[in-house]
């Protein structure tokens, strides 16, 4: 590592320290009310103890320490700024996180946020002091939802952070004290809006991350739990499921499809000369499709019908949550890009979850844009393991 890097990794951690002295969490502001999740004991039943265990072939996962007091804090006359993230870490420009502060503008801090002050040297400044005088207000309740990803157009984390922090909230305030309007990541994506349809939630009830610079809030809702791609709740495939009132008991007849979801319409991830997979890939019985046109309730019903399902790494598997117990999903990630967040919702909703690690090609060195290499052998491989553990023939 360079003098220069080195220097600049050290005055992060310098700023971030000093910020810290000024800052406090929602435990110990005057201005807010704490409801700590383990006071509630409807969450003990999605404590299983036989949790899944990784095997022995598995990759090495990207992970993080859980939240040790997950709960939902209610903070008096908040006051929020929506921060860009730096181009470097988001492209899109349009993204953004919320930085929560008191009436007195002394951050309130939660596992996740961001530290501020090194962003304002980098040039965030310009826009903190500009837009403070056009601060809009909301009266009444409102809540910040997902603000751990900024991505406001992602399909996993908008069922995963937005959708299930809705869930959160309905099991740990009574009605009455549920929020009016869900200031969150939100793009007017029709998918997003049927989303909102199917959960209950209207398009006008939500404030989108980009639509100010400043707000303020008589009452701010702001859940504190896991969330992300590397670390996930035990019950979040219920929550999902349960929010779009879903139940597999529905679908008769028995779940006999096998797919692969191609990402060739995708602008990252794709897998490099798919078209070599093809061949082995229907004369194993597999339809080659994408979700492209698909609406939610038809990517439901489909994912319903699957016994097998063979995908490269991407939201779509976010869908798993619809399979049938006993289905099959084999996921080919980035060998630089290992989530364990669809490992998790499979082990939840009772599906076989094969990982296999995949050759990068291109891209970034996280693996987020890099396109991957699935070999013949390892198509081969996963084909041979499935059928030889008679998995995901048909599942009733």
């Amino acid at each position: 590592m360079s003098y220069q890097n080195r220097f600049r990794r050290g005055l992060h951690r310098f700023l971030q320290a000093l910020e810290k002295k000024f800052t406090h969490e929602p435990r110990h502001s005057r201005f807010a009310e704490w409801r700590d999740q383990a006071s509630f004991r409807g969450f003990g039943a999605f404590e299983n103890p036989d949790k899944y265990r990784p095997g022995p072939g598995e990759p090495l996962w990207r992970s993080r320490q859980p939240i040790d007091r997950p709960g939902v804090c209610t903070l008096r006359d908040a006051v929020i700024y929506m921060l860009s993230p730096r181009a470097t870490v988001a492209q899109d420009p349009q993204r953004r996180l919320a930085i929560i502060f008191d009436r007195y503008y002394r951050r309130l801090t939660f596992p996740g946020s961001r530290h501020l002050l090194p962003y304002l040297l980098r040039g965030e400044w310009r826009r903190w002091w500009r837009p403070r005088r056009r601060c809009v207000h909301y009266s009444g309740r409102v809540a910040v939802l997902s603000n751990y990803v900024s991505d406001r157009t992602n399909y996993y984390h908008f069922w995963a952070d937005n959708i299930a922090d809705i869930w959160y909230l309905r099991q740990l305030l009574a009605e009455s004290e549920m929020p009016e309007r869900y200031l969150m990541p939100f793009s007017d994506l029709p998918w997003q809006r049927r989303i909102l349809e199917m959960c209950g939630i209207g398009v006008d009830q939500v404030i989108p991350f980009t639509v100010h610079e400043w707000l303020s809030v008589d009452t701010l809702i702001v859940p504190v739990r896991d969330k992300g791609a590397t670390l996930s709740p035990p019950w979040l495939a219920h929550a999902i499921r349960d929010m779009a009132d879903w139940k597999n008991d529905g679908h008769k007849s028995p779940a006999s499809r096998r797919l692969f979801l191609s990402r060739a319409d995708a602008p990252r991830r794709r897998v490099v000369d798919e078209e070599r997979l093809h061949d082995r890939l229907r004369t194993a019985g597999f339809e080659i499709l994408t979700l492209d046109g698909l609406d939610v309730r038809e990517q439901q019903a489909l994912f319903a019908s699957a016994s097998v399902i063979l995908a490269p790494h991407g939201a779509a598997l976010t869908n798993l949550v619809w399979c049938r117990p006993g289905a099959a999903v084999v996921d080919f990630l980035s060998e630089n890009h290992l989530l364990a967040c669809f490992r998790e919702l499979a082990w939840q909703t009772g599906v076989d979850y094969h990982p296999i690690p995949c050759r990068q090609v291109g891209g970034d060195a996280e693996g987020i844009e890099g396109d991957i290499e699935i070999t013949l052998e390892q198509l081969d491989g996963a084909l041979k393991r499935l059928s030889e553990k008679d998995i995901g023939r048909v599942c009733m």
